[in-house]
């Protein structure tokens, strides 16, 4: 009888160790955690595999939040042209944070706030990386979000074109 309740045990918990890996959702490669920017969450749009989106512009402080406090969290944003090119020259915008859940975008290791314009970032938090594009706005303008030539960029860059 107790051999039998064993088994009847380790079936149960097999059980629900299967449900829970097919009943969990499969995250996108480049976006395995949630982020939040300027109030706008990060989205994979259909066919782009290689980033995530923030659809509005956001300003220089917006606040850059995750669903939980995480024990470190690193923030590289590379500045780049139109079609998606990392500009040569320019420094990575860098943040680095201990014990957070969001950080501000001007809280950068050198102090310099982010200049208008699209940006390329890595957000590194629990051993994981979400890669976001994301755009600057000018301070009082109204901007148009297209990623479409970066998107194009870096999918022939990934394929070898």
């Amino acid at each position: 009888m107790k051999n039998l309740l064993k088994y009847l045990l380790c079936g149960f918990v097999g059980l629900l160790v299967l449900c829970g890996s097919v009943l969990a959702e499969e995250r996108p490669m480049f976006l395995p955690f949630d982020i939040t920017l300027g109030g706008v969450k990060a989205e994979m749009k259909d066919g782009n595999e290689l980033f995530a989106e923030i659809s509005k512009p956001v300003t220089d402080d917006a606040v850059l939040a995750l669903d939980a406090e995480v024990p470190m969290l690193i923030v590289n944003a590379f500045p780049c042209d139109e079609d998606g090119t990392v500009q040569e020259g320019q420094p990575a915008a860098v943040i680095f944070a201990n014990k957070v859940k969001e950080v501000r975008l001007d809280a950068t290791i050198d102090k310099k706030k982010l200049k208008p314009g699209k940006y390329l970032a890595n957000v590194v938090a629990n051993s994981k990386t979400s890669r976001i594009v994301f755009q600057v706005a000018e301070p009082g303008s109204e901007l148009k979000v297209d990623f479409s030539k970066v998107f194009q960029f870096l999918k022939k860059k990934a394929t070898g074109e």
